[in-house]
């Protein structure tokens, strides 16, 4: 991030009534939710594979992954052979999947599923506030992206950072000088308002990180796994933030899907289990939670040029010590795909949603009536 956006970001912060919290907070042990965006839409059926389903094998002669690579886990369904890695989280009870989610009528627009993702919201006209921003409030730090783009942090009152790395964040706020608050004019107040509360800001995060706790295990050096790096620190060091946000790029998988989608998951494994691991070793793995979302899922059956497009409902996982391991909602039904071709959805994946923000947050459900999972 440059400076010029650094800026531009902060602008949109209202950090004046928050950062004292950051400093004077004691979250060793508040709860987390850890977001990981698989995006450009994740195979779900190529991720948690219904191997024991025949049309599975007739559909895809050339994605499905053999059964004897399938890594069973009951039910007729198993892990892909590139999330190896996670096998022991399923073992021990602490890994869930969530199959069949979605939403009515799917939408295979990236961006406009994206917007109904990230808002909770199949209206036309989707709100201004991401999902966790309708839920999230008073005081204090809501949340950090690792990024650029806020999603369901987004909103006027939802006090989120969006940053590269603390490293680059830490430097590049320290490039602003503090200053006095000016009330000589509107705009001279908001500009001295803001340039006061981003040095305020490198003040009391860097107060965290200025002597970051070791994570004490090795990531990949994929960007994922830099990322979750940063996260575990920012969490073992204390930053007081419930929700943090990463993003993994790269599932739009129309062609040459096999080689291009095992690499995704096999990234994917090890930073969550780089980060699991992690989490353990610091004391802090109780209070986590880790769900990945995407923005709609692939179809049944195989394209020509060896990938899968567009599809509907899909996967979630969730990594957590007191995840309640299970494959939860129902098995993929291949003998009655929609008109399009895809699995049905159902489980609404507000019903997720609303179970992380009651029952793991402690936060409002707006969405009660879709019920919850006994996830955690």
């Amino acid at each position: 991030m440059n400076r010029r956006a650094f800026l531009q970001w902060g602008a949109a912060a209202p950090f004046l009534s928050w950062l004292p919290s950051i400093a004077s907070a004691s979250p060793s042990q508040r709860r987390v939710l850890v977001l990981v965006k698989l995006a450009g839409g994740n195979d779900g059926l190529n991720t948690l594979i219904p191997h024991a389903d025949p049309l599975y094998y007739s559909l895809r002669p050339t994605l499905a992954i053999p059964r004897h690579q399938v890594i069973d886990t009951g039910q007729g369904m198993g892990l892909n052979p590139y999330l190896k890695a996670l096998k022991p989280w399923w073992d021990a009870g602490q890994m869930a999947w969530v199959q069949g989610v979605g939403y009515p009528h799917g939408d295979l627009s990236h961006f406009r599923s994206n917007d109904i993702w990230e808002t909770a919201s199949t209206a036309q006209r989707a709100p201004e506030q991401g999902w966790l921003a309708q839920t999230l409030a008073g005081n204090g730090l809501h949340g950090i992206v690792m990024g650029e783009q806020l999603g369901p942090l987004l909103g006027k009152d939802c006090h989120a950072l969006a940053m590269q790395s603390p490293a680059v964040f830490l430097s590049q706020v320290s490039l602003v000088d503090d200053i006095a608050p000016a009330t000589v004019t509107p705009a001279l107040a908001h500009l001295t308002r803001t340039q006061h509360q981003l040095y305020a800001a490198g003040q009391q995060l860097g107060s965290k990180l200025h002597q970051p706790v070791a994570v004490g295990v090795p990531f990949a050096t994929s960007a994922l796994g830099r990322d979750l790096e940063s996260v575990a620190q920012m969490i073992l060091s204390g930053v007081d933030a419930p929700v943090y946000l990463v993003t993994q790029e790269g599932f739009d998988t129309h062609s040459n899907q096999v080689v291009a989608h095992s690499n995704l998951l096999h990234h994917l494994a090890g930073g969550l289990d780089s980060f699991a691991r992690a989490m353990q070793r610091g004391g802090r793995w109780n209070d986590v939670v880790v769900m990945t979302y995407s923005e709609f899922g692939r179809r049944a059956q195989e394209n020509r040029g060896k990938g899968t497009d567009h599809g509907t409902a899909s996967v979630q996982l969730l990594l957590g010590g007191r995840v309640r391991g299970g494959i939860y909602g129902d098995a993929p039904r291949l003998h009655e795909l929609d008109a399009d071709g895809n699995p049905q959805q159902t489980v609404d994946f507000r019903k997720v949603y609303g179970t992380l923000a009651q029952q793991w947050l402690g936060l409002k459900n707006p969405w009660v009536q879709f019920g919850t999972l006994p996830l955690v």
